[in-house]
């Protein structure tokens, strides 16, 4: 049901730690570029909810309400992203699947790693945007534009795996969501070189642009009027997504 525990290895071994949890639950949100959260099992009761609402339920354990109801937006972030259902990459009969030695795979790279599964939790396309450049800033330790000009040719012909979305009519073909990603991508960049951006560079200055009327409040700043300056982002998106994927799997 959507619903990962972890367990020993064996009888009466080591229990995972909160640090643990966060890892997997990071590098299953990346590889899966979905919303994965860490909520404590039922029967902990030490673990208290970080935010209470403004009327907590009455006789209840409000963390458990609160785990909860996050869980139900992280599902709902799932649909938003997906229509339909993904599936556990994690498949030793199939090639393409990734490999699971994730300490090896993103060593060096946890923060990057953080950083994307904190986007991948994000429903809003903005705040989505706003996560992911983050991961930009973090690969070269700058504004982003550096990383983003000098990879943006790969975007279209890196290999970012294959992650299965089942139809909802079992007669349909899954479809690997990175490479619709990827085609959006080529929509995006070719708009924007019709638009005068001829340049990897520019393009790159472009992405930082939209970055900042996110982030700042001062002037051109960008809101979710459902208008031009939301559907400039949406096109946008999956380029900086795929091009935060490099950063943490070149």
């Amino acid at each position: 049901m959507s619903s990962l525990g972890i367990l020993p290895m064996e009888e009466d071994g080591p229990l995972a730690t909160l640090e643990d949890a966060v890892w997997l639950a990071d590098c299953l949100a990346f590889d899966h570029d979905a919303p994965v959260g860490v909520r404590p099992s039922a029967m902990n009761t030490e673990v208290r909810a970080p935010y209470e609402p403004v009327h907590p339920m009455p006789g209840t354990d409000s963390a458990h309400w609160y785990f909860d109801d996050v869980g139900q937006a992280f599902s709902a972030t799932a649909e938003v992203r997906f229509g339909d259902s993904y599936c556990l990459r994690y498949d030793d009969e199939d090639d393409s699947a990734p490999r699971t030695d994730f300490t090896k795979r993103f060593a060096g790279l946890e923060q990057h790693l953080a950083l994307y599964a904190m986007a991948a939790r994000q429903a809003d396309i903005l705040a989505e945007y706003l996560c992911l450049y983050r991961v930009l800033e973090a690969a070269d330790g700058g504004n982003g534009v550096e990383f983003a000009s000098g990879q943006i040719s790969s975007v279209l012909s890196h290999d970012f795996g294959v992650l299965q979305v089942m139809p909802l009519l079992e007669l349909d073909a899954p479809t690997n969501a990175f490479e619709v990603y990827r085609d959006r991508a080529a929509l995006g960049l070719e708009a924007l070189r019709s638009r005068g951006l001829a340049s990897d560079r520019e393009i790159g200055e472009h992405l930082y642009a939209i970055r900042n009327s996110l982030a700042h409040g001062r002037r051109a700043t960008r809101v979710g009027d459902f208008g031009t300056s939301v559907e400039e982002v949406a096109r946008a998106l999956p380029i900086v997504k795929l091009l935060a994927r490099i950063v943490i799997e070149p």
